[in-house]
């Protein structure tokens, strides 16, 4: 698992070398089971964990290769940067919030590139043998029952959270190194709390999470260590101490307060 991350300063006037939290970050400490990023939009946090998914050669959850052209920035950083690991693996995977309507439009079309082919050979073995037919279809139905099984059906014909569900309880079931880019952005607070009972099971199984989020429910996760993005660097911070946290208690303990100050 990836232990500890350094960076070295390139020219602090490029993008995303000054990037304040990063501009102020030479050593992270990744050796907890679950790490979290906090901190505002546009504080680094997603440019951080999206570099280390390219350094580690993750496998993304996406349409968009995590070596394509579009993470030219990121790959920069990545160049950047040293990650150290007791044990490497490529088991797990990059996931953004913001990339997985891409996902699973692409299980569409796959599956409706599938039924095409399927239908084709069906047409043109049509005339011979049972036998023949089942040995020229076999394998494509052996991926659509595939694609069926694995993902419960046509994620694309669910509401996004239950997509988003449904992929982490079929995707999230091996040893690995899982890195998650908001991770509840289509979830109900109660859907985001299924998946931080899943996130639990998966560390306690011997995974490490990384995770950047604004939920007060994810960055609840029993025994991670937060990490807060701001513009004096990258420090620990207590989950009592999170201004989000803090603001959501507030809000919900005197919620007609607030609203009577609009």
């Amino acid at each position: 698992m990836i232990k500890k991350l350094r960076l070295s300063q390139k020219n602090q006037s490029d993008y995303p070398f000054n990037i304040p939290s990063l501009k102020h970050t030479s050593t992270l400490s990744l050796n907890q089971p679950i790490t979290i990023f906090v901190g505002d939009n546009g504080s680094g946090k997603s440019t951080l964990l999206q570099a280390i998914a390219y350094k580690n050669n993750s496998i993304n959850v996406s349409k968009n290769d995590l070596h394509s052209p579009y993470y030219k920035d990121v790959h920069r950083l990545a160049k950047s940067m040293i990650l150290s690991h007791d044990v490497q693996t490529r088991k797990g995977f990059f996931f953004s919030g913001e990339d997985f309507i891409t996902y699973i439009n692409h299980l569409k079309t796959m599956k409706q590139q599938l039924e095409a082919e399927y239908q084709e050979v069906a047409d043109e073995f049509k005339n011979k043998s049972e036998y023949v037919r089942s040995l020229a279809l076999g394998p494509i139905a052996s991926q659509l029952h595939q694609l069926h099984e694995t993902y419960d059906g046509e994620l694309n014909k669910r509401s996004h959270g239950e997509g988003f569900l449904t992929f982490f309880k079929a995707r999230m079931h091996q040893q690995g190194v899982y890195l998650l880019d908001e991770p509840e952005t289509p979830l109900s607070p109660l859907n985001q709390y299924q998946l931080l009972v899943l996130l639990t099971d998966l560390a306690r199984s011997g995974s490490q999470i990384i995770l950047a989020t604004h939920s007060p429910i994810l960055m609840a996760l029993e025994g991670a260590i937060i990490y807060e993005f701001t513009d004096d660097g990258i420090t620990p911070i207590a989950y009592e101490d999170i201004e989000s946290v803090q603001f959501t208690k507030h809000f919900l303990n005197d919620y007609q307060n607030y609203l009577r100050r609009i």
